[in-house]
């Protein structure tokens, strides 16, 4: 007979780690609408688009979305720094 979830230590483990990656959340989504701000206010004074300005809003957002999948429990895998920081998907809308 195999241990109910609160007596698992990799269940508490991996909720030590959705706490960290809580707070770590709470963190990129203010840095990610802070660039998001910033690269409207780029585009609409310069009516040109700062593609490394763009790269920073697309991998930050690939990372919330990779820390998402792990607190929901859709994913086991940690997100950065477990993993590489998230490439830009390059897509050009």
């Amino acid at each position: 007979m195999s241990k109910p979830g609160y007596a698992n230590q990799e269940f508490w483990i991996r909720m030590l780690f959705m706490l960290v990656y809580w707070g770590v959340l709470n963190i990129a989504l203010t840095v990610f609408g802070f660039l998001v701000i910033i690269a409207t206010l780029v585009r609409f004074a310069s009516k040109s688009e700062v593609s490394l300005l763009d790269q920073w809003v697309s991998s930050t957002g690939t990372f919330i979305k990779q820390t998402i999948s792990f607190l929901s429990f859709t994913k086991d895998e940690k997100p950065f720094p477990f993993q590489s920081w998230p490439e830009s998907d390059g897509r050009e809308d």
